[in-house]
This record gives C-alpha cells, sequence and structure tokens, in this order.
C-alpha cells in the first residue's frame, strides 16, 4: 500500500494516533476514529481539574511507522472521557488475557468441595460413650459397685494382712502359727504334718506384689501374691476373723494328709486326702471314650513351680460324679475360666488343674492298689464347697 493511500489518523474515543488508510478501525479501541483533519481541537471538559492542551497537531513525516502500528504521544490526560474510554479496553484486555487461571481456581475449587463431600461421606462415626449408653444396665451398675467396694475392702484389710504375714513367718511353732490362721477342723495336726513349710521365707525379704478377692460359697477372701528377693512367689490367701485378717493354711502350704511319697511308699491299707495337679493322658486320642485317663502330681510350694511326685494312673467315668468334676476343672483351665474367679491358679503348669481328693491305698495279691475315692473339691481353699456345680446333664 503506498504513502497516498495511508494517513495518519487520531481517534476521538481513546486518544490514540495511528497510520492508517482512509476507513480503518483504530487498533486500540477498534472504533471508527473521528474523520482525519490536520488540526484536531481538544476542549476542556467542565469541572476538571486538569489543565488538558487545547488543540494538537500530527507531525507528519516520510520514516512514519508502518500499517497500523499504535504511537503513543505521552502519558498526559485527554480528558476524562478518553481516559474511561481507555480504561475501560484496558479492564477488557486483562479480562480476556485469564481465562485459563479463572478455569484453574475453579477446578482447584472442586476439587476442595469434593474432597470435602468423600471425607464427610466415609469417615466413620463418632464412637458412642459405652458408659453413658449402659449406665441403666444393672450388670454394669453392679459390677462397678463390687469393684468399687473392692478396692475398699483390700485398703482397709492390707495393713492387718502384713501384719499377720509378718509375724506368720517369723515363727514355725505350730501352736503359735495357728494363732495367725483360719480356724478349721484338726489345724494343729495339718500345720504338724506340713513340717517345715512355715520356715521357707524371711520376713524381711518378702514384698507384696498382687491381690484378688473372691467369695467362695460366700466367703470373703482375699488372694495375695508376695514376692521375695530371689525372684521366689508365694501364695496366700486371707479371711477376716473377727477383727483380724488370717492365713488359709491349707491353700498357703498346700497341705495333704501325708506327702504322697510318704503314703505310696507305706504299708497297708490307707486312704488320706491330697492337693493335687491333675492332667488327663492322652486327652486328644481318648476324649470320645467313655473313660479317662488321668494322672495327679504334688504341687510345689512356690507359685509357678515345677511339677512334684507322680502318681499312678488312674481310670474314671467321664460321666460319673468324679469324672465330671474332673472334667470341669480340666476345661476351666483350658478356657482360661478359673474357678470362682482366682488368680492363683494362673502360672500352674499347662493342661493341669487344681483338685483336692481323696485316695485310697489297697493290698490286692499282695501287690499295692490305688483307687480314686472322691474328688473332694476343685480348689485348694480350706473351703467346704466343691467349687463346681454339676447340674444334672452328664
Amino acid at each position: 500500500m503506498s504513502q497516498e493511500n495511508t494517513s495518519w489518523h487520531h481517534c476521538g474515543k481513546c486518544g490514540e494516533v495511528f497510520k492508517a488508510a482512509k476507513g480503518a478501525l483504530c487498533p486500540s479501541c477498534e472504533r471508527t476514529p473521528i474523520p482525519s483533519r490536520k488540526k484536531i481541537n481538544v476542549h476542556t471538559v467542565e469541572a476538571s481539574s486538569a489543565s488538558v492542551r487545547k488543540e494538537f497537531s500530527p507531525n507528519l513525516t516520510a520514516d512514519a511507522p508502518a500499517q497500523g502500528n499504535l504511537v503513543r504521544i505521552g502519558t498526559k490526560s485527554v480528558g476524562k472521557e478518553g481516559s474511561a474510554t481507555s480504561r475501560k479496553s484496558s479492564e477488557r484486555k486483562r479480562k480476556k488475557s485469564y481465562p485459563l487461571l479463572k478455569f484453574m481456581i475453579g477446578w482447584f475449587i472442586a476439587l476442595i468441595l469434593v474432597a470435602g463431600l468423600i471425607k464427610w461421606k466415609f469417615s466413620p462415626s463418632p464412637a458412642v460413650n459405652d458408659t453413658a449408653t449402659n449406665t441403666s444396665d444393672p450388670a454394669i451398675t453392679e459390677q462397678a459397685s463390687l469393684t468399687s467396694e473392692n478396692i475398699d475392702l483390700f485398703q482397709q484389710a492390707f495393713p492387718s494382712m502384713r501384719e499377720t504375714m509378718t509375724l506368720l513367718l517369723e515363727t514355725n511353732a505350730p501352736e503359735t502359727l495357728a494363732q495367725y490362721c483360719r480356724q478349721r477342723p484338726r489345724l494343729a495336726s495339718i500345720i504338724f504334718n506340713d513340717g517345715p513349710k512355715a520356715s521357707l521365707f524371711k520376713p524381711e525379704s518378702v514384698q507384696f506384689a498382687d491381690y484378688h478377692i473372691i467369695r467362695p460359697a460366700g466367703l470373703t477372701m482375699i488372694e495375695s501374691i508376695w514376692k521375695d528377693d530371689r525372684g521366689r512367689m508365694l501364695e496366700v490367701a486371707f479371711a477376716k476373723e473377727e477383727d483380724r485378717w488370717v492365713v488359709d493354711w491349707e491353700s498357703y502350704a498346700k497341705s495333704s494328709t501325708l506327702p504322697w511319697s510318704v503314703f505310696q511308699s507305706a504299708d497297708g491299707e490307707d486312704e488320706g486326702i491330697f492337693r493335687m495337679l491333675v492332667r488327663e493322658r492322652l486327652a486328644d486320642q481318648t476324649y470320645s471314650n467313655l473313660q479317662m485317663s488321668v494322672v495327679f502330681y504334688e504341687p510345689s510350694m512356690l507359685r509357678g513351680g515345677p511339677l512334684g511326685v507322680q502318681t499312678t494312673d488312674f481310670w474314671v467315668d467321664r460321666k460319673s460324679r468324679e469324672g465330671r468334676f474332673l472334667t470341669a476343672a480340666l476345661e476351666a483351665r483350658k478356657n482360661n475360666q478359673p474357678l470362682m474367679g482366682s488368680i492363683f491358679p494362673q502360672t500352674d503348669p499347662p493342661n493341669t488343674a487344681r483338685v483336692r481328693v481323696k485316695i485310697r491305698r489297697s493290698i490286692k495279691n499282695d501287690q499295692k492298689v490305688f483307687s480314686l475315692v472322691e474328688v473332694v473339691a476343685c480348689h485348694w481353699l480350706g473351703v467346704d464347697d466343691p467349687g463346681v456345680i454339676l447340674t444334672d446333664t452328664p
């Protein structure tokens, strides 16, 4: 395009000066400019606080910029209307310049909303306060009351227990020991038969370790565990008589009529009551048999001690009273459901249960024969209760 067909124009809309053909649109605001004149009069806008030039004469030279190139003539204001139009044009450009940014911001907000919805939808429900929910359950209320009662009972009993334990370990005379023990039939002779068991520990070396409260046959007893400086453990059950807490000697000393080794080697016919650990032989192979084979062991004086002398095998009818007692004791031990809630059997050898049994020694054909007469109880406490309630169902 020749220079004769182009000329300089001044846009009356936005105030830009550009070189273009006649009738071309302003490249800045894309509007039709005011027809070109040699001199453009610019009137001062009323109420304007700035002094504006009254006229502008473009200086046309041969070295003019190429067609359509925008030439700005300065930064001075050309009137309020022109400035407003220019600002609108700039705003329009800015709006057209950031669509991607707006899209990214919107997408980011959408992701946040979706994440919040998923978290709300799949988050676990708040835990329900079981204590508040079950406060009306009589069983739970009774158990909580019993626990509180047991704690108070132990705190009141412990000073007396400690005093009794010290006095018990300081002496070995049967008549003196009997003063610190529960009064039972033939207690003095029982203590005498147990011999040196009472002097196994020294009072200055024994420390209290644990306790548990049980109520066999309605009698409140405190099971306590004591430990000496060599790590040996001792089980002592206490019961209250008058205003003192005294020792249950029979469970403490694992009393029997005679030590099994003595009873087994003695001559003639006799019978005795023994505190023993029972174990079923070949339990996995003979569980469906009508009879069960059991063997008894003398217990150790120490808690968790090794098994003592073993008896001969005894065959017991499973459906008999003795068979059902032995089965109940062994099942309770196997299922970790101690009879009367006792904590003492926890450290006994595996697959054994505590029982008190009556065994007879007979002579047949010049041979000693041992037979199980009765299962007296399924515990070692000096309590006249079997510890198991048998039902009519075999």
